[in-house]
């Protein structure tokens, strides 16, 4: 007896190309039959049979890029909080960055990271590990250690990896553990005092710029250390037309190199910070229409093979500060699915490609759960309304952090299910 039966469903996977409208059946929490039309047979029989209505079903968002402010600063945003907002985005599987406090860079923070996440319930948890001891960047961290904890991949957060020798033996560690280096790519001595994308919009507006090159600087350095050590690297939130060439590049050459980015770098560029908003305060920040145009080309060929949320539970407090010192970040979770979907409907890329880079492509970077609707996965899935309006109010936000730049724009996507391992986590009411 089948435990759940969705019927009447646009069904989206793109790892089995399928499109089309059909059923799905979950047995003891795995995909257990798909099929397209309506079921026949055995199939038929389920304890619990629903009508989709002909909205979406797809394999849930997988995203590779959320900081958490558990544990150090939970009333920015707390562990409960985190894990309803993934749940209420379609998310069903995510990867916190380390830069906690106190920082993520031994087995037993991941340890207490999981134990915590799995009493909690909802999206599963993936956790990365500190690739250097207090994401200084001197010192290599336990990777072996954290490695076998259960850590996903191993991140200096929202720095780079400076010093060469330590990045190659942080490069050649993984390597032989077999995960990947994420790696926020921003030359240091470029782009420490920066505020925004170095450019005449900076001038004119009277602001510290970060040139361009200081992205492709760092990735350049670390395309040489991949040669030498046969690591896995990933380019996260990639921003600049310079970034794009260098990993289409190393691509092109068969190196193991992959990339996100995240939808502020795809749908807006430098202008917005005309206002002197610090919504529009990033890192990287905005950068410009080229580079804008150049980012949604990447991922329509797959040089950018994921797009994750690059959420950041900010202080409201710092962000009323004027530009210059006020916090980089925005809140991303909440508005990942209808942002990406905007690429959709501006027929920029196709509902498959918009999966593969949400689900498929972070699932098997990360080698994690997800990504698939095949018989025998894990039944983790997103039912959403592709063509619903809604209009983007942070206030409407599940998760605690509200600020986003997006503020006041309209959008279309609105999930209404998310079930992970066949068990609903998040229903929108009626």
């Amino acid at each position: 007896m089948t435990d759940l039966l969705f019927t009447n469903a646009r069904l989206l996977d793109p790892s089995q190309n399928i499109d089309a409208v059909g059923y799905l059946a979950v047995t003891d929490g795995n995909i257990s039959a798909i099929g397209v039309g309506t079921p026949e047979g055995a199939d038929v029989k389920a304890t619990k049979t629903i009508d989709c209505g002909g909205q979406s079903l797809a394999p849930g968002i997988v995203d590779m890029r959320v900081q958490t402010a558990d544990p150090g600063s939970e009333h920015l945003e707390d562990l409960p909080s985190l894990l309803r907002a993934a749940a209420a985005a379609g998310v069903t599987g995510f990867a916190c960055l380390p830069n906690t406090q106190p920082v993520v860079d031994n087995a037993a923070m991941i340890d207490s990271l999981a134990l915590r996440a799995s009493r909690i319930g909802g999206p599963r948890l993936h956790v990365y590990g500190a690739a250097t001891r207090n994401l200084e960047g001197t010192e290599m961290a336990e990777i072996g250690m954290m490695a076998e904890a259960g850590a996903v991949g191993f991140t200096n957060a929202t720095s780079s990896i400076d010093d060469a020798l330590v990045m190659r033996r942080v490069m050649a560690y993984a390597s032989m553990l077999d995960k990947p280096i994420i790696q926020h790519c921003e030359e240091a001595s470029l782009s420490r005092d920066g505020e925004m994308n170095e450019s005449e919009t900076s001038t004119r507006l009277g602001l510290l710029g970060i040139p361009a090159a200081a992205e492709a600087m760092i990735i350049d350095r670390d395309i040489h250390l991949m040669r030498l050590t046969g690591a896995r690297y990933h380019v996260a939130h990639v921003s600049t037309r310079a970034g794009v060439t260098a990993i289409r590049r190393a691509k092109a050459e068969g190196l193991p190199i992959t990339a996100d980015t995240a939808p502020p770098y795809f749908l807006l560029n430098e202008l917005a910070v005309s206002t002197y908003d610090t919504a529009f305060k990033l890192s990287p920040p905005l950068r410009s229409e080229d580079d804008r145009q150049a980012v949604i080309d990447a991922i329509a060929d797959g040089t950018i093979d994921a797009i994750a949320s690059d959420h950041v539970p900010v202080d409201g407090d710092a962000k009323t500060q004027p530009f210059g010192p006020a916090q980089p970040g925005a809140s991303g979770l909440d508005t990942l699915l209808s942002l990406t979907l905007s690429l959709v409907h501006q027929q920029k890329i196709t509902m498959m490609r918009a999966f593969e880079a949400l689900s498929l492509a972070p699932a098997a970077i990360l080698d994690v759960p997800g990504g698939t609707l095949a018989p025998g996965a894990a039944a983790d899935l997103v039912i959403f309304k592709p063509d619903v309006g809604r209009l983007i109010r942070g206030a409407d936000f599940t998760s605690l952090s509200r600020i986003t730049p997006f503020e006041g724009q309209p959008a279309q996507g609105v999930v209404t299910a998310t079930y992970v391992n066949g068990i609903c986590v998040h229903q929108m009411a009626a």
